[in-house]
């Protein structure tokens, strides 16, 4: 496989993905971030600077883009506390073949990538052009579509933003009250749509977590 479209991306358009990297010290790290193409070559990674992923590419100037629609994945990739031990489990990785990165073994699909050109974007995030080195993509059976996957997904997207702004001014505030109300529509999507599964048990988990950085802040 050597074309992005084949994976559904499309030029201007942001896409949720895993990116993992290894940091100066050989350390695996993943965390769910939105990219974009430039083009079938190149792809845009626009992490915030205070995370460790900003800090990963920096010195190592590579990294994998991990596609997968599974909502544990991108949950315990974005909130590491929910892992044993509050880390991910080394045993996820595996060492990508081009690039000095680590991919995760349950993607759907791989992207190693190095980087080109690192500039800042805003007072906060970080705009990483890079270069594509290899499309892989595994054998898997195509799975029927639930709301529930789409909605889990977006509430933990929105969830990581809300960690952000709650501590933030009064515009970041009213932003992580507007992404709360819209988490919790999503937490009813799930509930309505698939009670007592494990997208309704990350929900709640979310929902508990949400509820204890509003006490906290």
């Amino acid at each position: 496989m050597n074309d992005l479209t084949s994976l559904g991306f499309f030029k201007n358009t942001i896409v949720e993905t895993i990116v993992s990297t290894y940091s100066a010290n050989g350390q695996p790290n993943a965390a769910p971030m939105g990219v974009k193409t430039e083009d079938t070559k190149h792809i845009v990674i626009r992490p915030y600077t205070s995370t460790l992923t900003y800090i990963n590419l920096q010195s190592k100037k590579c990294a994998v883009i991990n596609v997968s629609s599974n909502p544990e994945l991108f949950y315990r990739t974005a909130f590491k506390e929910t892992n044993p031990e509050g880390k991910i489990p080394t045993d996820w990785f595996e060492k990508a073949e081009t690039v000095a990165a680590p991919r995760l073994r349950m993607a759907d699909a791989f992207i190693e990538v190095s980087v080109v050109d690192l500039r800042l974007s805003g007072l906060e995030r970080a705009e990483v052009l890079c270069d594509v080195k290899l499309i892989k993509a595994s054998s898997l059976l195509p799975k029927v579509y639930c709301r529930a996957t789409f909605a889990t997904i977006e509430a933990i997207i929105h969830a990581t933003r809300v960690k952000l702004s709650l501590t933030g001014d009064r515009q970041k505030q009213e932003q992580a009250r507007r992404l709360i109300e819209l988490i919790e529509h999503y937490n009813a999507v799930v509930n309505r749509i698939a009670p007592n599964s494990r997208y309704s048990a990350i929900m709640t988990d979310l929902t508990q977590r949400i509820n204890s950085w509003k006490v906290k802040s």
